[in-house]
């Protein structure tokens, strides 16, 4: 019956429509927002302005709890106890009580356009337009986010270096989008190799993604804090062994929020065991005095794999776990759109458990916010690194 009433549908509006034609998408709204996260800034995640109304990504939704399926050329958008029925092919629209509006789905730039307007009244969700730091930013929100005006204040310079980076503009030297610098100069532009698409039906993903961020902490590290708590996740932070570098208050900060405290040695070839152990036992003190607690997790900056037989006996002989990275998000060095779209490739590509490293730079909570909702929707789960877990690391070591 449900077809039988799509093709009606189909047949009262899918003339009307295919007859006005597609309007070429505007590009008068830049980037979208999601709350308090911005979203990675490429073609699939830019608002479109379509016959006057503002268009998203159905994606935008699957980010504020609303379900999303796909059968037979429709999608079924769900949430609140109401449903949407996009078939952008035939061109109609209808509720689940066979309502039909005229404002439906589109497939652009490799992905389905639903309607904002609608589908925020639908599911009881806001819309705003926003301007910042000289752009426009669409903002979708379900109530649980801050204020437009504290959200503006907040992300301003994000957003500023969001629209260099896509426009290969280096945001720390005032140089221009044709890369000349402003002492004359040529500036190289970052991420020259085009960012891939992001596979949103991948026919690989992850058994498990394990979140991991490596280094000390800095200025960078609340912002990922916060990230994590939005999302409901919880991470391993591999701080350096030597303390000196952590700021003890965001490490306490780490520990209050149930996060796995681990450590991270440097390679040395030329250390003894027992000098590995004595390494980690003084940074273990330093740590039961910030946080009351110590721990047996450890890796290695440039993989376990480097240690030699004699020093993982040692480690392991001292209650020590090794773990290590099997892939890195790119982070570190690249723009935040870059390594969720990178990150979410490699996990196109494996069945396998992934322990994914993350650092604290200036991209890493905006990348973080992406991939957590990319493993939402696609019903990746996460782990939190434990003693109880067998490690996973490039020594095959497993003890």
């Amino acid at each position: 019956m449900k077809k039988g009433i799509r093709r009606i549908l189909s047949g009262l509006l899918c003339a009307g429509v295919l007859a006005l034609g597609i309007p070429a998408p505007s590009r008068a709204l830049t980037l979208t927002a999601v709350n308090d996260s911005i979203l990675p800034l490429s073609d699939s995640t830019m608002p479109a302005r379509l016959g006057g109304e503002i268009y998203v990504p159905y994606s935008v939704f699957s980010q504020l709890g609303v379900s999303a399926s796909s059968s037979d050329g429709v999608l079924d958008l769900s949430a609140n106890g109401e449903t949407l029925s996009f078939s952008p092919a035939e061109g109609y629209v209808y509720d689940q009580d066979l309502n039909s509006y005229s404002t439906p789905a589109y497939s652009m730039n490799g992905t389905t356009y639903v309607p904002v307007k609608l589908c925020c009244g639908k599911f009881g969700l806001s819309y705003s337009t926003l301007a910042v730091a000289g752009e426009t930013v669409l903002r979708v929100t379900d109530g649980s986010a801050s204020s437009d005006s504290a959200f503006a204040a907040a992300k301003s310079g994000t957003i500023e270096n969001t629209i260099n980076s896509y426009k290969g503009i280096p945001s720390s030297n005032g140089s221009s989008s044709n890369g000349a610098s402003s002492n004359g100069g040529t500036a190289a532009k970052p991420d020259e190799t085009p960012i891939p698409k992001v596979e949103e039906k991948p026919k690989r993903k992850p058994a498990r993604v394990y979140l991991t961020f490596c280094g000390a902490p800095d200025k960078n590290t609340a912002a990922v804090l916060d990230t994590l708590s939005e999302s409901g996740r919880t991470a391993a932070f591999f701080l350096p062994v030597k303390s000196a570098d952590w700021t003890d208050d965001t490490v306490r900060r780490i520990a209050a929020e149930g996060h796995t405290l681990a450590l991270l040695l440097d390679e040395d070839e030329k250390a003894s065991g027992d000098a590995l152990v004595e390494q980690l036992t003084l940074a273990n003190e330093r740590l039961r005095l910030l946080t009351g607690v110590q721990t047996r997790i450890v890796s290695v900056s440039t993989g376990c794999a480097q240690l030699s037989r004699a020093q993982r006996d040692a480690l392991i002989a001292a209650g020590y776990r090794l773990w290590d990275a099997t892939l890195d998000a790119g982070d570190e060095k690249g723009t935040a759109a870059r390594a969720y779209a990178e990150t979410a490739q490699r996990f196109s590509e494996t069945d396998a458990a992934v322990v994914l490293r993350l650092h604290h730079s200036a991209a890493t909570a905006e990348a973080l916010s992406a991939l957590s909702a990319y493993m939402t929707r696609q019903g990746i789960p996460s782990g939190t690194i434990s003693l109880a877990l067998t490690p996973i690391n490039g020594a095959d070591e497993t003890r």
